[in-house]
């Protein structure tokens, strides 16, 4: 019964991280799009706009994953341009 009940807080604190991780990506231009896409997910570039679909029905820690990885590819452009 510990387990369960300590689950719980850790994926309430990854689902703020979720929705802090969403408020960067759109302050950085990036769409956000959750819906019913079949349990599905994943990150396009669609006429020069970076996209991130998520089913709104997947775990929240794949959630979080999908975000960071866009967040990811987003920071490397950024110290790229830093060190020349």
């Amino acid at each position: 019964m510990k387990m369960k009940g300590s689950s719980m807080p850790r994926e309430k604190a990854i689902e703020e991280q979720v929705e802090n991780m969403r408020k960067k990506l759109n302050e950085a231009g990036v769409k956000v799009l959750s819906g019913n896409w079949g349990g599905k997910g994943g990150i396009a570039r669609y006429k020069g706009q970076w996209l991130v679909v998520m089913d709104r029905h997947l775990p929240v820690s794949m959630k979080f994953r999908l975000l960071q990885t866009m967040y990811q590819i987003l920071t490397p452009e950024s110290t790229d341009e830093e060190g020349a």
